[in-house]
């Protein structure tokens, strides 16, 4: 299956884009983490368990961006091939 190039810069602009918001959101957990943690119970204690944190949060806003980026591309396409397929 080939990829068109619409959604192959779809995809890349949602990933630099994600990417981008990730490390906002990662850097600013780490510090948050970092200044307040020992004072909250459930935080993650110590640099390695910050940085796993923070690496996460990353990842997971991430794939959250791109997901929610790609998801009006893919109903699109969903939506034309189901109508071209009840159309003939």
């Amino acid at each position: 299956m080939r990829i068109s190039v619409q959604f192959r810069q779809t995809l890349i602009s949602a990933g630099v884009v994600g990417s981008f918001f990730g490390v906002l959101v990662a850097l600013a957990s780490f510090a948050f983490y970092s200044e307040y943690g020992p004072n909250i119970a459930s935080a993650p204690h110590g640099v390695l368990a910050n940085t796993f944190n923070a690496v996460g949060t990353f990842f997971l806003v991430t794939v959250g961006i791109v997901v929610f980026g790609l998801l009006p591309t893919a109903l699109a396409l969903l939506l034309s091939r189901l109508l071209r397929k009840t159309s003939n």
